[in-house]
């Protein structure tokens, strides 16, 4: 099978080839799925700069998460072969989206719902699942509660803008660009800040009325996420979620322990099986009723993919889907 894969960090059109590999075989509670389509996204481009904090290790492989349809079940995978489904990659093994077929385990894939295209459906588990473990599993969110989402123009960031408006909060979020800012509310948000433009402290006073956020979703992490919590209520909760700045924010005890919060972090893949279960149903009915839809990206063809990924250097939304043959 042909995959686009790296064996030097770079510009993506003079790095990435595309190569042959052998057809993967699935084990227990995996799939080899037929790729219909792939995000790109932050993950890829620092993987090709090589600032990516989780892995990295040459080949660099790309996608992380795909739609596609069962190839091929290994013994107790959940779902049959033809069934569509959304799922990880193996990307740290060389196994990533950007290919003909990938393999994904069973417990982080979920069926795709018939309501969502190729191109929606392959962001959906990485964006409003992720979203829902943070803001409702992890951080409780209430209805009349304001949340402040920190790098609201990624595509994490968007969906947990209209989950948390389809929730009844009252939403902040945070972009550098006037590009972002527009996206942002064109997503829900009630207010944006660009924090190279305004201080967080007298920003969300004025917003807030002095009463400060409840909730954080942080998916920037670095001196924002420091500058936030200083505008977070007693009792309030901070969700981490990733380090779009290049560094995780870094939780200060004595500051959390004087300002009586929490903090907490959100996976898809860290949950029981009654919250994915709850989620699932809880998502595609919000899905279904129209109160929250993944926001239009770019689509690159397969042999475009080189392009695709350079493309990524220069976006605003760093999103795009690359779709399967």
């Amino acid at each position: 099978m042909f995959s686009w894969q790296a064996y030097s960090i770079g510009k993506a059109e003079e790095v990435v080839k595309k190569i042959e590999i052998p057809l993967p075989e699935p084990q227990e509670n995996e799939a080899r799925i037929k790729i219909l389509a792939t995000v790109l996204g932050l993950p890829d481009k620092m993987m090709l700069e090589g600032t990516y904090l989780i892995t990295k290790t040459l080949p660099i492989s790309f996608g992380q998460e795909v739609v596609g349809i069962v190839d091929k079940a290994g013994p107790g995978y959940p779902f049959k072969e033809g069934d569509r489904v959304i799922g990880i990659t193996g990307y740290h093994m060389g196994l990533g989206g950007l290919a003909e077929y990938c393999i994904s385990p069973g417990d982080s894939t979920v069926l795709a719902p018939s309501t969502l295209s190729d191109a929606e459906a392959a962001s959906f588990l990485g964006s409003f699942h992720v979203a829902y473990v943070g803001l409702v599993n992890r951080a409780a969110i209430k209805s009349g509660e304001t949340l402040l989402v920190l790098g609201g123009a990624g595509r994490t960031g968007s969906a947990a803008i209209q989950l948390g408006k389809a929730l009844g909060a009252t939403v902040i979020a945070t972009a550098r660009a006037k590009e972002q800012e527009e996206f942002c509310r064109s997503q829900g948000a009630d207010y944006v800040i660009n924090p190279a433009e305004q201080g967080f402290d007298e920003a969300i006073a004025k917003f807030t009325e002095g009463q400060g956020i409840n909730v954080i979703y942080d998916t920037v992490g670095g001196d924002v996420y420091t500058n936030a919590v200083n505008s977070i209520t007693l009792g309030g909760r901070v969700v981490l979620i990733g380090f779009a700045s290049g560094s995780w924010g870094h939780p200060d005890p004595l500051h959390i322990l004087s300002r009586g919060y929490s903090v907490t972090g959100a996976l898809h893949l860290v949950r029981s099986e009654e919250e994915r279960t709850k989620s699932i149903h809880v998502l595609n009915n919000l899905l279904e009723t129209g109160k929250i839809q993944p926001p239009p990206t770019s689509a690159y063809a397969f042999e475009h993919a080189p392009e695709a990924l350079a493309s990524l250097r220069e976006r605003q939304s760093e999103l795009v889907v690359v779709k399967g043959t």
